[in-house]
């Protein structure tokens, strides 16, 4: 029924009507309907937010040049993403969003960068099995594991404490030894610094599974969750950390244990306070673990409606100019 028709105001209402008694009368899933419409799923919700809004009708031919990306706009994109050149489309857009770099959507940006050639594209990895349900306030679950680390001739061990609802870094060490005493110790200091009383996830290596992290387990009454065997997705949040700590530390010299303790702590501030994380809806761990996600977004939204304002505004003075 789609294909390239061009729908009038009453045949829109007409058929978001339609859709909405056969889910009432039905019980049908919403696109199993559209399906037997023709009808596909991003047009219907257009539909829908048109309907809302109450501007169902053509919109008038002049609102596209309005609403035309400025040529500064495109310039400070194209600026940023050159000096950002291994972050996403996404990533880019909140970070300038947030910055007051330029105000754009996501798909904006996603065509400013198209047209210039600079996506950053990579392939995901896809790991088997289920994570677990994901936490729903900060100290629910937590995260540890260590991670390999080579400084100067030798290897150290990177061990991590991270929060699993706001992919906060609570605490972490660089240790000379991979003991589980040593271990534990990290993790303890997490506790009591903290004052929470989390799950722990952890792999099944020897320095989880021995008597000291056991004892700890009892001492603060936690309930220690170990990952099944050969399935790391289900540490996947710390697996994601490790990677981009990895990512962050590729082009850096570790010669020492004292520069590379002060280099981690400056990547792990930027990670907690300042990187966009995509699970978290593009903001900062910081945000969930400690501030007001909510108010965050919604300051995000006003700037873009303002920036949209602004850019009708400057597009008509110019249209008039040129006329």
């Amino acid at each position: 029924m789609s294909g390239g028709r061009r729908y009038s105001a009453a045949d829109k209402r007409e058929l978001l009507e339609l859709v909405a008694r056969s889910q009432g009368r039905t019980g049908w899933a919403l696109r199993h309907i559209l399906r037997l419409l023709g009808l596909k799923p991003a047009r219907y919700w257009q539909w829908r937010e048109r309907a809302r809004r109450g501007a169902l009708g053509d919109r008038p031919p002049v609102a596209p040049a309005l609403d035309q990306l400025l040529p500064e706009e495109r310039a400070a994109v194209i600026d940023y993403a050159l000096a950002h050149p291994k972050d996403g489309y996404r990533r880019l857009t909140w970070q300038m969003v947030d910055e007051d770099v330029a105000c754009l959507s996501p798909a904006s940006v996603y065509r400013v960068l198209n047209e210039s050639d600079l996506l950053y594209r990579w392939k995901r990895s896809r790991a088997a099995g289920t994570a677990p349900p994901r936490p729903t306030r900060p100290h629910e679950r937590w995260h540890t594991d260590l991670m390999y680390l080579r400084i100067g001739d030798s290897f150290y061990f990177l061990v991590t404490v991270l929060d699993g609802y706001s992919r906060y870094v609570v605490h972490w060490d660089l240790l000379t030894a991979m003991t589980a005493l040593d271990v534990r110790r990290v993790v303890e200091e997490a506790l009591r610094m903290t004052g929470a009383h989390p799950q722990v996830v952890s792999d099944n290596g020897s320095q989880f599974t021995a008597g000291e992290f056991k004892q700890l387990v009892r001492l603060f009454a936690l309930e220690h969750i170990r990952i099944r065997t050969y399935h790391p997705e289900s540490n996947g949040v710390l697996e994601r950390f490790h990677r981009s700590t990895r990512e962050a530390l590729a082009d850096v010299e570790l010669e020492n244990l004292g520069r590379a303790r002060a280099i981690i702590a400056r990547w792990i501030e930027h990670y907690n306070s300042q990187r966009l994380h995509a699970g978290l809806g593009y903001l900062p761990p910081a945000e969930y673990y400690r501030g007001n996600p909510a108010a965050r977004q919604e300051q995000r939204r006003e700037k873009l409606i303002a920036a949209r304002v602004r850019r009708r505004e400057l597009n008509g003075q110019r249209l008039q100019q040129a006329a």
